[in-house]
């Protein structure tokens, strides 16, 4: 038996040793789209976006204004969500499409562990490689996926009958929506029209070809609405819901040029709704204060009475968010991290497993500081290679036509500078940086201070000086690991920056 086939067994028992019953607490159910803003109809004040089942939720639960991933891409977002630890510390898993180490224990393993009835359908975690210490694949206690007979409401519906009688329960749901491809020009054959959309992004032309690209979005998240709507359904029907704690969420921004895999409030900032009848105080509030994706595992684990330390290795760095649900917020939230390294393999010239674009920030109060390691590099990778990190559409192929001496282009695409500031009170879209501004000059101080303080006390290796580890781990889509070669650079030279 080796090391880590041993440790789960030790974990194993550990667990069911210091577990409150597996008959307390509430169930949850867990709802994450992939790809999606803020953007969930009345909830967060958008009229172009219907989203009837999540507003219905949100009313009588409660709406976090100021939710954040700790990374805006779907693997290592996913990896901060089920370990409850900041993608930097997650060796491999920090990266996009990577490989999961079987090292690092899932909140949803540990309940299982523990004797609760754990389950799920759709996207969990990935795109990557992810083993059980055996080599067998891994699926984190949360069932094999798919939508089951008769759709997703329907899953659910029979995961709820196959489950022990009085048995407390975990299912997450991951959709599929509102990821790219859509249809082009659903919204409008949906009855959407361009002017119904109230402001677009100051990084992207405001313009009729952008604000279709937007609307067969809105479609895609209202196809997530309607999943919403059958599995609240289902778990209605089943006379659970009063004591179920729902959490409808996005694994980050929307998938358009400077938002999924950038770091800015639109990229990290996420919606997040709780709704539970039997356990929220004083419902239909909003919630202020600073959380992130890390703190959804501690608050599961809290719940159903489950010891974190459990975990093992990957000790956790979120913090439970318990009190907010009861109205009683006890911890400082005064500020969250997010960052970034390798998003996409194929889009990074240099080395066989590829080069990445290491970045750090923090948010607290209003104001944003960004500190890009290596200002050299181009964020989305080199333009020779077709600019891969950012998900094909219409408004790509737009503002990549404009070339690099056009301002959009440089917003979605340039080389940035070591240090980037916003006030997103007057800046919300991000396009101002104050980093130069003698104004902010001590508030930007103490912000970097602040960030690099709290890094080295994670141990991320990039503040540590051992950030060039995150370049060479492998992929599974990397020459190196017996995956795809590396990508053929086209032969057209670049145009010159301005």
């Amino acid at each position: 038996m080796n090391k880590h086939a041993v440790l789960h067994l030790l974990l194993t028992l550990i667990c069911l040793s210091c577990v409150a019953s597996a008959k307390d607490g509430p169930n949850v159910l867990f709802i994450i789209a992939d790809d999606a803003s803020r953007s969930f109809g009345e909830a967060y004040g958008c009229d172009w976006v219907k989203t009837p089942n999540i507003d219905r939720l949100a009313k009588k639960g409660l709406v976090f204004d100021n939710a954040y991933t700790p990374t805006s891409k779907c693997a290592p977002s996913r990896a901060a969500i089920i370990t409850g630890r900041n993608p930097w510390q997650l060796e491999e898993a920090a990266n996009h499409q990577p490989y999961f180490s079987a090292k690092f224990m899932a909140f949803s393993e540990a309940l299982s562990r523990a004797g609760i009835t754990t389950g799920g359908a759709g996207k969990t975690w990935g795109p990557g490689d992810a083993k059980n210490a055996d080599g067998s694949p891994r699926n984190f206690a949360l069932g094999s996926g798919g939508k089951g007979e008769g759709g997703v409401g329907a899953g659910f519906a029979s995961f709820l009958k196959s489950k022990p009688k009085g048995q407390t329960s975990f299912y997450w749901f991951g959709s599929k929506n509102p990821h790219r491809p859509y249809k082009l020009d659903a919204g409008i054959g949906a009855g959407k029209k361009t002017e119904e959309i109230d402001h677009v992004p100051g990084y992207w032309p405001d313009n009729d070809e952008v604000r279709r690209d937007m609307l067969d979005y809105a479609t895609e998240v209202e196809a997530y609405d309607a999943e919403v709507g059958e599995l609240i359904a289902a778990l209605e029907a089943s006379g659970e819901a009063a004591n179920t704690l729902v959490i409808v969420t996005s694994d980050h921004g929307m998938p358009f040029p400077r938002v999924k895999g950038h770091i800015n409030d639109e990229a990290n900032h996420i919606p997040l709704i709780a709704y539970w009848p039997a356990g929220i105080v004083n419902s239909g509030r909003r919630v202020p204060d600073l959380v992130s994706f890390i703190d959804l595992a501690p608050t599961f684990l809290e719940l159903f009475g489950v010891d974190g330390a459990v975990m093992g290795m990957a000790a956790i760095t979120g913090r439970s968010f318990t009190d907010l649900l009861r109205g009683e917020p006890k911890k400082d939230r005064s500020f969250v991290i997010i960052g970034r390294e390798r998003n996409d393999v194929d889009a990074r010239p240099g080395s066989v497993a590829g080069l990445g674009y290491p970045v750090r920030a923090i948010r607290q109060g209003e104001l944003l500081y960004i500190h890009n390691f290596e200002s050299d590099r181009w964020p989305c990778g080199n333009p020779d290679l077709g600019l891969k990190d950012t998900d094909a559409s219409p408004t790509k192929a737009l503002i990549e036509a404009a070339g690099q001496s056009d301002a959009f282009w440089q917003h979605a695409f340039g080389k940035r500078p070591e240090e980037q500031f916003f006030d997103l009170a007057s800046d919300p879209d991000c396009v101002k940086n104050l980093a130069s501004d003698p104004a902010y000059s001590a508030k930007m101080t103490a912000l970097r201070d602040k960030l690099m303080a709290e890094l080295t006390l994670q141990k991320d290796p990039r503040v540590l000086g051992q950030g060039a580890i995150f370049d060479q781990y492998l992929s599974p889509r990397s020459k190196a690991a017996g995956g795809q070669d590396k990508p053929k650079v086209k032969k057209k030279k670049p145009a010159s920056l301005p």
